[in-house]
């Protein structure tokens, strides 16, 4: 297993075993640092083995701003199909209380695919993540 630390926001972590690389959000971010930090998820990810299978853990995360969302749907997603030549699979940790918080009708209902490069899925246990990640090829 490898690691590494983007400032103090975000934790990257291989586990080569699961071809799983997980991102640990370890406070509430600004829309710069999230942004920074999905782009070192993903340059991570490309010097791991081009790993494929995303958990990101955003239980320490307590804000999504709607400017972040669109961002990653319409600039970041499109990415991953360019960069890591293949379907990317996330599974979102998220807490308890966020999922109950969650009314943005824009968002679609998950699991959902974008295109033909990256599906998502949200979880508020880590083993049943791990487990649709694994699941996956």
């Amino acid at each position: 297993m490898t690691s590494t630390t983007l400032a103090d926001f975000l934790q990257l972590t291989h586990r080569p075993d699961l071809g799983i690389v997980t991102a640990r959000w370890t406070r509430p971010t600004t829309s710069d640092e999230l942004r920074a930090g999905y782009q070192e998820l993903l340059r991570y990810a490309g010097t791991c083995e081009t790993c494929r299978r995303w958990l990101i853990d955003s239980r320490r995360r307590v804000q999504v701003d709607s400017r972040d969302v669109h961002w990653l749907t319409t600039d970041f997603y499109p990415m991953l199909r360019q960069q890591l030549d293949g379907h990317v699979y996330l599974a979102f940790l998220i807490a308890p209380y966020q999922a109950d918080h969650v009314q943005d009708e824009s968002l679609p209902s998950l699991p959902h695919t974008h295109g033909d490069y990256c599906s998502l899925n949200q979880f508020t246990d880590e083993g049943e993540a791990v487990r649709w990640l694994c699941s996956r090829v």
